[in-house]
């Protein structure tokens, strides 16, 4: 494993690639298992998200034609997707970056991954 500081040392640097599973870090959360606080809020308040997207989506079949209400829930439910992805990704990397327990929380757990940037032109090639 990767001492922190070297992480963040490389990391700054450019010298590292992540990957971090958010399907993983999302099971981790449901189990009670992450301790950052701002994380497991951010978390709380993006898995709310989804019930009332659903409502929503409910309410849409209720009151306009089915297949703008299909077409209009498939969209916001890929994008709704995708920026929540994203943003896990995103504050998984920044919590591992500041704060040592997490990052070896997300190592040991392996939410997240690294690769050095070396290996990753090699396999390029």
């Amino acid at each position: 494993m990767l001492p922190h500081d070297e992480f963040v040392f490389a990391y700054e640097n450019g010298g590292l690639a992540c990957s971090v599973s958010v399907l993983l870090t999302l099971r981790l959360f449901l189990a009670g298992k992450i301790r950052e606080k701002k994380l497991s809020i951010n978390l709380l308040l993006w898995s709310l998200g989804f019930p009332v997207f659903t409502t929503a989506s409910i309410i849409g079949f209720l009151h306009f034609p089915v297949l703008w209400t299909v077409l209009g829930t498939i969209a916001v439910l890929a994008i709704y997707a995708l920026v929540f992805f994203y943003w896990v990704g995103e504050q998984i990397l920044s919590a591992a970056l500041a704060n040592e327990e997490f990052y070896a929380f997300a190592i040991a757990e392996r939410v997240l991954w690294i690769y050095s940037n070396d290996d990753e032109e090699k396999r390029l090639r």
